[in-house]
């Protein structure tokens, strides 16, 4: 079984650009900023919009939805290695299992209201963390 095709990140950021553009009549400074407005439209502007880009990219609208969110909007959110240490530590504060991610990941994020996070990078990034802590830990019993 082959690879899907892929959406190229630049033609996407382009045509989600110029949807958002005639959607909401308005034009924006950057992709960060159309990204911003796109989260704050209804559910149902939202699913009009899927359907034009999905029509736009000659895509079915499930996987431009999919490119979106674990691709696409990861940009705007800062490398979560710059924060690597003070996760390490919440998680060891934490000391938890894989059921206390979520618990962990809002701890952090609380941290840092003013930083737009792709949580699920942050989930991610704290499920290999616990793991981690998790077979250290299983080492020295």
């Amino acid at each position: 079984m082959g690879r899907l095709p892929t959406i190229n990140r630049k033609v996407f950021g382009q045509v989600f650009m110029q949807q958002m553009q005639l959607m909401c009549n308005q034009s924006f400074d950057d992709d960060q900023h159309v990204s911003l407005v796109f989260q704050n439209l209804s559910n149902t502007q939202r699913a009009v919009c899927w359907q034009q880009l999905a029509l736009a990219l000659n895509k079915e609208v499930q996987p431009v939805k999919d490119f979106y969110y674990n691709t696409w909007i990861r940009q705007f959110s800062p490398d979560l290695d710059l924060f690597k240490k003070e996760i390490e530590e919440i998680v060891s504060e934490t000391i938890c299992d894989l059921k206390c991610v979520q618990i962990v990941c809002e701890r952090f994020t609380a941290r840092y209201k003013h930083i737009q996070f792709h949580m699920k990078a942050v989930n991610q990034f704290v499920r290999k963390l616990v793991s981690k802590q998790q077979q250290q830990l299983a080492q020295y019993e």
